[in-house]
């Protein structure tokens, strides 16, 4: 048994983080009608925002220089998760004027783009050499997370939490206003619900979903990996 336990945490650790990344994906499109072939995009864009900032950000210009300090695992998790919230906020302006298939394809450009980026621009690897890059040791507020048991009570604890908050979400005003737009978005407005901010929050959300699980597949799946 005490075998057993490590590897069913090992396979269930994968699973619950892509279950993750499938509320946020379900938010986007089962609630809002948006669909989106960019999810691994904006989960990868959480897992280099994580390993930034859990390795310090340096950002020379020309008037200052920005320094960010390496931050806490829990706190680069998070931040992995509005960065990619940023971005999906970016690429979810053309859904106010195509839908359907065509959406589909502009949301699939945002995976090949990032893709691109990662593998030619250095800084987001640190310069490294090979381009690959390692995460640093996981604490989180004084508990080490170093056994796959510890790995799968901290990732079911942020599934557990995600998913009753995007359950709670969905049902109030903001969910309300996704699914009358995900009916018939012509009817939505017409009763006052603005689509720009209707479907620009289903894709800020669906990415932070997203971010947040691609930030706990490099840290906690993975802890080492080199762009494509």
């Amino acid at each position: 048994p005490a075998q057993v336990i490590p590897r069913i945490t090992r396979r269930l650790i994968p699973f619950l983080i892509l279950s993750l990344a499938a509320v946020g994906l379900n938010i986007l499109t089962g609630y809002c009608g948006q669909l989106s072939l960019g999810s691994g995009a904006f989960m990868a864009i959480g897992a280099y925002s994580a390993y930034k900032f859990g390795t310090g950000v340096h950002i020379p210009l020309e008037i200052f220089t920005i320094n960010v300090p390496p931050l806490p695992v829990f706190w680069c998790i998070l931040l992995g998760g509005l960065m990619s919230a940023f971005v999906g906020i970016l690429f979810g302006i053309p859904s106010l004027r195509i839908k359907g298939l065509y959406l589909a394809v502009a949301t699939l450009a945002a995976q090949f783009f990032i893709d691109w980026m990662f593998a030619r621009v250095k800084w987001f690897t640190n310069y490294s050499s090979s381009g690959s890059v390692s995460t640093p040791p996981i604490e989180i507020f004084g508990w080490t997370l170093d056994t796959p048991v510890h790995n799968y009570l901290f990732v079911l604890s942020v599934a557990v939490v995600m998913t009753l908050a995007a359950k709670n979400l969905v049902r109030g005003h903001i969910g309300r206003s996704w699914m009358a737009i995900r009916d018939m978005d012509v009817a939505a407005e017409v009763i006052g619900i603005r689509p720009m901010t209707a479907k620009l929050s289903a894709f800020a959300v669906s990415s932070f979903y997203a971010g947040v699980a691609g930030a706990l597949w490099g840290f906690i799946r993975l802890g080492a990996w080199e762009p494509l």
